[in-house]
């Protein structure tokens, strides 16, 4: 349960962060530096009618990032660290070589971020457990989507620049608040820090995330709950008419008890475009683990609106640790979407894939 709590790539990788950084340093000392990442390797064979992308049946997908992670700590009691994540494997990134770069400051206030990283709302967010490679905004999708959202993460501003806060725990709750100033800097090696110029199309500005957590274990069982809100304003050109501001909502529920985590969550945002452009998703999900061996079921739904297109999505996978650092995990995914991406008829997809994931 604890892991799954953490519920994404992203999530894990600031699990990871605070929990795999050198030995606390002694007042004198400087930043330790470690190094941790992971790579996962995935094979699919996937059937897929009607798709305006010729899907090969046989395909070989990877990703991976090495992350570098300081810390120490001052002898006010104040820690101070950062993180830089190298893509090993990238995946048309426009960020280049680089994915998130952001320091951080830490005591008994809370927790600072400045940086390239995502908003306090999409790292506070809980979504349905997985030990596959998952349905809610995967790294790989052996499948072409329709337009249909596939996420209830509210990803709009990814690694834009920003600050974000992080409260204490108190009794199980805590808060968190980010601000990106101007959304289109997404560089991890920008030297701006929200300061590009302003008036582009589309481009929305003053983006505020808040979010709130709740996590407690009642004997047997953990909780972990989530909510999250995002708004932001059109400052650029609307491009006649074309955008909007943007606003979303998202909530998530993980419950753990006797090897078994269940879950699920909700989102609904419009996009950033003007008119009839809502998006909503959901997802839920139950994943039973025992010794190295993780079972688990997952669906997902995702309608857009304006298009009026729907995706289904249905993944039963196993997985099975054969060390600390190397999972292997296989499964099937099942999709049904209205309209078709290309002939504009229901379209069902099936997918099978064999992953290998290391973490180090």
């Amino acid at each position: 349960m604890k892991q799954m709590l953490l519920g994404s790539t992203a999530l894990v990788a600031v699990g990871v962060t605070m929990g795999a950084v050198a030995q606390p340093a002694l007042a004198s000392d400087p930043i330790k530096l470690s190094v941790n990442g992971y790579y996962n390797n995935v094979v699919t064979y996937s059937d897929q009618d009607g798709s305006g992308t010729d899907f090969k049946k046989v395909a070989f997908r990877h990703e991976g990032e090495v992350q570098f992670n300081g810390e120490t700590k001052l002898d006010n009691g104040l820690t101070v660290g950062f993180l830089a994540n190298l893509e090993i494997v990238n995946t048309g990134s426009t960020n280049g070589p680089t994915d998130e770069v952001f320091m951080y400051f830490e005591g008994g206030f809370g927790k600072v971020q400045l940086g390239s990283k995502e908003t306090a709302a999409y790292l506070m967010h809980y979504q349905a457990p997985y030990v596959g490679i998952g349905i809610n905004t995967p790294d790989f999708a052996p499948y072409e989507n329709n337009g249909a959202p596939t996420s209830t993460y509210l990803v709009q501003t990814n690694d834009a620049n920003k600050i974000t806060y992080f409260t204490p725990q108190f009794s199980g709750f805590q808060l968190g608040f980010s601000y990106v100033p101007d959304t289109t800097n997404t560089d991890g090696n920008s030297q701006g820090f929200g300061v590009l110029p302003k008036g582009g199309i589309g481009e929305q500005e003053d983006w505020v995330s808040v979010a709130a957590a709740y996590t407690r274990e009642i004997g047997a069982v953990e909780l972990g709950l989530s909510a999250g809100y995002e708004f932001a304003s059109l400052g650029g050109n609307d491009g006649a008419g074309t955008f909007d501001d943007f606003k979303g909502y998202s909530f998530g529920a993980n419950v753990g008890f006797a090897g078994f985590t269940v879950g699920g969550s909700y989102a609904k945002f419009n996009n950033g475009l003007s008119g009839d452009n809502d998006s909503k998703a959901w997802d839920l999900g139950v994943i039973y683990e025992t010794g190295p061996w993780g079972f688990g079921l997952t669906y997902f739904n995702g309608e857009n609106e304006g298009s009026n297109a729907e995706a289904k999505l249905f993944d039963i996978a196993a997985s099975y640790t054969v060390n600390d650092g190397i999972k292997l995990a296989s499964g099937v995914i099942l999709g049904d979407f209205d309209p078709a991406p290309a002939s504009g008829a229901d379209d069902k997809a099936f997918a099978v894939y064999f992953g290998t994931f290391l973490t180090f």
